[in-house]
């Protein structure tokens, strides 16, 4: 193939010529001898289809002679060869064309050359071309990446370093060079924030250890938060050759403050430890905060104000206990601990004769020694006894529409029944009621075997005189009516 512009001959695959930088097409034009030859052709055959022949003078042709009707057939015989000829060409310059511009080690032999040469413009449209025929080879993708930066397109550059490190398929060795390609570009810049933060979301655990120092990870500590019944030994540490500061008051650490150099020691009570890493190009991590309460000592047992004996009332059992200590209790059980139940306000003793136990508990966990509690409560002299008092909450819940039967179905759930469970006689002002807790249970699950109950927060009382049913409140530890 020649130039159209010199003239002078192309080798096969270039862009450019090396004579004149005529840019090519890419769909090569003919080349000139065959043009040439194919206009010599043409003209040959339009000769000797249009031209008459030297003839004798006195020769006179006959109408509708042979040789003039052979002369007339040649004309469309000439026409196509030279649109065979022409064709054949177009073909053979095509297929040349499209051979090269389909292989890609063609169009990679094609870069190289450019690039060798220094003409990246041409070598980057051939890069191009190779990656969008074999988009699996990172390499030419990273081999572009420099191109890039040779012609200070450093921001296109950094697009492939990024494609790289997000692709799951690369490689470790061509992870580590992308990731040399973001350090160098924002390095220039004394941008060390940004290559932390790509590094960071970007980078596997390899890619980290490798650039371990641009990166600002927070600081970890050798103990989670939380409560402990020992003194402890607190290490911080961080991901690199950084510094670690660090705050004992729960106060925010900068440079100014105290340099993390040994384990810290912590002691009896609470103390917030809040540390930042500063890696050595002076980029901070975010603060690591974390609290730690120390109790050591076992709580004392709770005290309480409600004397064992034989009452005729309802009795409020209560209780307190030192400050961050909370009470459990067991009755005619065991030994009660933090599994326990809760203690609360508002409790009172049961009917009859029950033995209480209480224990304190520490934030820690400690537990207190057991204090033991006897109570008898005894309302024989009640109009209405405790079963009586069941039966009247029951019918004046059918009456209100709540429920429909005995059994506590709901009205217009029937997949849901209302028991009322009854817990112990509590006093609402002057009065003396029969404390029921309103507890839902659904009736699928039970005849499954699988019982699912949970109080509704709803109580009742029937007083215990009158038989009355009233709905009940607690607050502040007291029972009111409503």
């Amino acid at each position: 193939m020649n130039c159209p512009k010199c003239g002078q001959p192309i080798k096969e695959g270039m862009l450019y010529c090396e004579h004149c930088g005529w840019e090519m097409h890419l769909v090569p034009e003919f080349d000139t001898q065959v043009e040439e030859s194919i206009a010599a052709s043409m003209q040959e055959v339009m000769h000797q289809g249009f031209e008459p022949k030297d003839q004798d003078p006195a020769f006179v042709p006959e109408e509708k002679t042979k040789p003039a009707s052979r002369r007339w057939v040649l004309i469309p015989i000439g026409l196509l060869t030279a649109l065979l000829i022409v064709l054949i060409v177009v073909v053979v310059v095509s297929s040349r064309h499209s051979s090269w511009y389909d292989s890609p080690e063609q169009q990679l032999a094609s870069a190289q050359e450019y690039a060798a040469k220094g003409n990246y413009d041409g070598a980057v449209e051939c890069y191009l071309r190779v990656i969008e025929l074999v988009p699996d080879q990172l390499e030419y993708q990273m081999e572009l990446a420099e191109l890039y930066v040779a012609l200070d397109r450093a921001d296109e550059a950094l697009q492939i370093y990024r494609a790289v490190l997000m692709n799951e398929e690369a490689g470790l060795e061509i992870r580590l060079q992308a990731g040399q390609g973001i350090v160098d570009y924002y390095s220039a810049d004394g941008d060390y924030r940004s290559i932390a933060q790509i590094l960071v979301e970007l980078g596997t655990e390899e890619v980290k250890v490798a650039f371990a120092d641009y990166l600002a990870e927070p600081v970890t500590f050798s103990q989670p938060e939380g409560i402990f019944t020992d003194e402890i030994i607190l290490k911080l540490s961080a991901y690199s050759s950084g510094k670690i500061y660090y705050t004992l008051d729960g106060s925010k650490p900068d440079e100014t403050s105290e340099l993390y150099t040994s384990p810290i020691y912590l002691e009896e009570g609470t103390t917030v430890v809040s540390a930042v890493y500063i890696n050595p190009y002076g980029v901070k991590s975010t603060v690591t905060t974390a609290t730690y309460l120390i109790d050591t000592s076992t709580p004392y047992p709770p005290e309480l104000l409600t004397y064992s004996g034989k009452y005729d009332y309802p009795l409020e059992i209560v209780a307190q206990a030192e400050e961050g200590a909370t009470i459990y209790y067991t009755v005619d059980g065991g030994v009660p601990d933090a599994d326990s139940t809760l203690y609360e306000e508002g409790l009172y003793a049961r009917e009859g004769t029950h033995t209480y136990r209480f224990v304190a508990v520490s934030e820690a966990g400690l537990v207190s020694d057991v204090i033991s509690r006897t109570y008898t409560v005894d309302f024989s002299w009640a109009e209405y006894s405790s079963d009586e008092a069941w039966e009247l909450l029951v019918s004046a819940q059918m009456e209100a529409g709540v429920i429909t039967d005995q059994d506590g179905t709901v009205a217009d759930h029937p997949e849901y029944v209302y028991i009322y469970q009854y817990l112990y006689p509590v006093s609402a002002g002057e009065d003396a009621y029969y404390l029921f807790a309103e507890v839902n249970r659904e009736t699928e699950l039970s005849q499954t075997g699988t019982v699912i109950q949970n109080r509704t927060g709803i109580y009742y009382g029937v007083d215990c005189s009158t038989g009355e049913v009233v709905r009940l409140v607690l607050s502040g530890g007291r029972y009111a009516a409503e």
